[in-house]
């Protein structure tokens, strides 16, 4: 056999500060701002309340979102919470997030993201009737299509157009700010929003309304995920988290008060999207422009760039199929990982996803609260890994106990989603034993997978990623030739890099 190396088969490391900002800022700005401060009202009753809910939420996640910083930068590695979990508590507790996350969370959060911008962008064709079912799919078919290519193709592209949707998101935050601030020094507090702000309050629903602020500040810890496509994330990570989650904090609180400013308690409760009430309300004829910008900010691109790293380290580490842990030769880019997020969210676009979404919201801040508290077990329990950034010891402490809070508090106001979020993860167990773990793993498992892998490679031109081992190109199994007669894909792609035959 004869191996011709140019250069390692691998990711590379390619994103600076200015990308982690933007990483992180557009992943936060979603449609959250747009929808959820009806939720937040809704539940509190209170604007004041709810004014106050939206600072405890940022501030949390500025807790959060550093203590994943010092998790990253000590563990070093795609994946972000599922690395964190298996390097401290194991294989099994890394498994069930992923799983979790893989089947349901993932996809089922990435199609709202693709109806919402299928919604706002087809709104203004359909003024006088519902924009019809079908061409919402279609669209976010498009849209889904179009972010996986773009994604798969080159790393620069992708930056570039998360740097472009960040924009659009400010654009549309500024026009919101502005505009109502305007207004508020013109009509004054005509609403009487702001007077006896505390009064009606419903601590009851105190849960529910935290989890409807806390989704909108989701996303601070993507670019974890992401942590060896990063030139320098020793300097960058720090820095862009707190760069990132201050301006939306304070974008979040001064769109809360132009919302508050020219809408009453009832246009925001009947508005399904408190954005385009707010610019009918106020911009006229250019009402449409709202709409553009927020679909914009709907737009999953940021899902394609942490997510499918997150899948590509699981398989990699050989707990999910191989297929996804394929690197494209030409681009550099976890390939694999991308073709399966696309196919799971095509998928998706026909279930209830709704339904999925608020029964995993319960298991979701469970699993982030059992990924924050391995640093716990990181600071006390492993002197051997290097910790270059450290958070006060408070900060962690204030997460879990919030996280634990917001558990218990959603719960009690809805035990029955609570109970069939806890039975859809016993699923991860069957799929543990039959899937993964050696002992119980059924071998059809591991033909069909190859298949898969194979199928992959020559569909995708594509490799796993190359291992150094005592200073030598390590080959995986699937590039040497089977003896089942099958011929590696390195034998079967064109190219100037490496190439093995056999």
């Amino acid at each position: 056999m004869e191996n011709i190396q140019s250069e390692k088969h691998r990711i590379l490391p390619q994103l600076s500060l200015l990308d982690a900002v933007s990483i992180t800022v557009s992943s936060i700005i979603g449609s959250g701002i747009f929808i959820s401060p009806k939720g937040v009202f809704q539940n509190v009753g209170s604007v004041g309340l709810s004014f106050f809910v939206w600072i405890f939420c940022g501030i949390i996640e500025i807790f959060s979102s550093l203590c994943w910083v010092e998790l990253a930068l000590a563990m070093p590695k795609f994946g972000g919470q599922y690395h964190y979990l298996r390097e401290i508590y194991g294989d099994f507790p890394a498994f069930t997030l992923q799983w979790l996350v893989f089947c349901v969370r993932y996809p089922a959060s990435m199609v709202i993201r693709t109806l919402t911008f299928s919604e706002y962008i087809l709104a203004p064709f359909f003024e006088s009737c519902d924009v019809p079912p079908i061409s919402l799919k279609l669209v976010s078919l498009l849209i889904t299509m179009l972010c996986g290519f773009m994604n798969a193709v080159s790393v620069r592209v992708s930056k570039g157009t998360v740097n472009f949707l960040m924009a659009a998101k400010i654009l549309a935050m500024a026009i919101i700010i502005i505009t109502g601030l305007v207004y508020l020094c013109i009509n004054g507090d005509q609403n009487g929003n702001f007077e006896n702000s505390f009064e009606n309050i419903n601590w009851n629903k105190l849960g529910l309304a935290y989890y409807a602020a806390i989704w909108s500040y989701g996303g601070g810890d993507n670019m974890m995920a992401m942590t060896e496509e990063f030139r320098n994330p020793r300097r960058d990570f720090p820095k862009a988290t707190i760069i990132s989650i201050v301006m939306v904090i304070f974008l979040y609180i001064f769109a809360n008060v132009a919302y508050f400013a020219v809408l009453t308690p009832n246009e925001m409760l009947d508005s399904n999207a408190v954005a385009v009430t707010f610019s009918e309300k106020t911009l006229g004829s250019f009402r449409w422009v709202i709409p553009i910008l927020v679909s914009l900010s709907a737009m999953p691109m940021t899902g394609f760039l942490s997510a499918p790293r997150s899948f590509y380290a699981t398989a990699r580490d050989g707990m999910f199929p191989e297929s996804i842990a394929l690197v494209s030769i030409k681009y550099k880019t976890p390939i694999g990982s991308i073709l399966i997020c696309c196919i799971l969210i095509l998928a998706y676009l026909f279930f209830d996803i709704w339904t999925l979404i608020t029964y995993l919201g319960f298991v979701s801040t469970c699993c982030d609260g059992l990924a924050l508290s391995t640093i716990f077990v990181l600071r006390w329990f492993r002197p051997d890994i290097n910790k270059p950034f450290k958070v006060p010891i408070a900060f962690p402490i204030i997460s879990l106990v919030t996280f634990v809070g917001g558990i218990v508090l959603a719960a009690v106001s809805a035990p029955m989603k609570a109970l069939v979020g806890l039975a859809l993860t016993i699923t991860v167990i069957p799929a543990y034993l039959l899937g993964v773990y050696p002992k119980t793993k059924l071998a059809v498992a591991g033909k069909i997978s190859g298949f898969v892998t194979r199928f992959f490679q020559i569909l995708t031109v594509s490799l796993p990623e190359d291992k150094e081992e005592n200073n030598h190109t390590k080959i995986s199994p699937l590039t040497q030739p089977s003896v089942r007669g099958y011929r590696t894909s390195k034998s079967l792609v064109l190219g100037k890099g490496n190439i093995v035959e056999g």
